[in-house]
């Protein structure tokens, strides 16, 4: 079942699952194909809409809490961002830039414009629980994993398992990280 947010945008948790989950859910999307191209993850987080929406909207400062997030340059609504995959001797960056789409106090949502990874959407909803002392955040990733290069495909060849972890992993990340800056935990 899927549920419609003030604004009509479509979530895959409601409000009151996010209010009484002992954990982060996740929810996965997949192609025709049957590959996985992006996923959702939920939780709540007790504090309020506000403190939580000045976390969100705080884009300089994306990459000092999301991890792999290297750099962060924003220009008006375009957000401009490199991105570090470390392994142990070495490391791979990919770049990319995107619109900022704000509904103020509601989502975030960054757009791909152009870079690597190729056609990234990263959206973040936030609701407020109850008497509006907590908050349900549901965010969602999704991109071409096929646009990363050389490097992720040989591992992806070897180790095909690895593709089932990307966009659950990266969605919780995500959620995790706003989570812990705006608790003061990060």
């Amino acid at each position: 079942m899927r549920y419609v947010d003030a604004m009509g945008q479509e979530l895959p948790f409601s409000v009151e699952t996010l209010a009484n989950a002992p954990h982060p859910l996740i929810a996965v999307e997949r192609r025709e194909n049957g590959r996985l191209c992006a996923a959702t993850a939920g939780l709540r987080i007790d504090v309020s809409p506000e403190q939580l929406w000045k976390v969100l909207a705080d884009l300089p400062n994306y990459h000092k809490r999301v991890p792999m997030m290297s750099r962060v340059a924003v220009a008006d609504r375009r957000i401009a961002v490199d991105l570090k995959f470390r392994m142990s001797l070495f490391s791979v960056g990919f770049s990319f830039v995107a619109d900022a789409i704000l509904d103020e106090g509601r989502s975030i949502e960054l757009r791909y414009v152009s870079g690597e990874p190729r056609d990234l959407a990263i959206r973040f909803d936030l609701q407020p629980i109850g008497d509006g002392k907590s908050s349900a955040l549901q965010t969602r990733i999704g991109f071409d994993v096929d646009s990363l290069g050389w490097l992720v495909k040989v591992f992806l060849r070897h180790h095909p398992e690895i593709e089932y972890g990307i966009f659950p992993g990266c969605a919780l990340a995500l959620v995790d990280t706003m989570r812990k800056a705006a608790t003061g935990k990060l």
